[in-house]
């Protein structure tokens, strides 16, 4: 019974934790399973501007857990999109992106990643 409660606690906090920190998400409990996710969806026809803005101190971090007793373990990757456009998992088509005159001052990743002015599409 026990082990039902924790596994269902590391699924539960994979998967919350990965909407606030990434747009993916995978576990894997030996023994057990495996499962992961992605938030995806088709952009058309569209003109996608971050432009003018301002950011600082932004700190983003990551990292991993395993409960030893179970087998099972949880990575989080934090990822900061600071005046960035990030589409994962998604498909772009017939689409524009503009990303200018931003600026960004002491942005920090601690084991995890800062996509600063940029536009990444994986």
């Amino acid at each position: 019974m026990q082990k039902k409660f924790a596994l269902v606690g590391i699924v539960s906090l994979a998967f919350v934790s990965s909407a606030a920190f990434a747009q993916t998400a995978s576990i894997s409990v030996p023994g057990v399973g495996k499962a992961s996710g992605s938030m995806g969806s088709t952009v058309e026809r569209s003109n996608i501007t971050v432009a003018n803005n301002t950011a600082r101190d932004v700190l983003v971090g990551g990292g991993s857990a395993s409960i030893l007793k179970l087998g099972g373990q949880v990575e989080m990757s934090g990822v900061a999109n600071v005046n960035s456009v990030n589409i994962t998992g998604s498909t772009l088509r017939d689409s524009n992106i503009t990303v200018s005159g931003n600026t960004a001052e002491n942005i920090k990743a601690i084991g995890g990643t800062a996509n600063v002015n940029s536009v990444n599409i994986n």
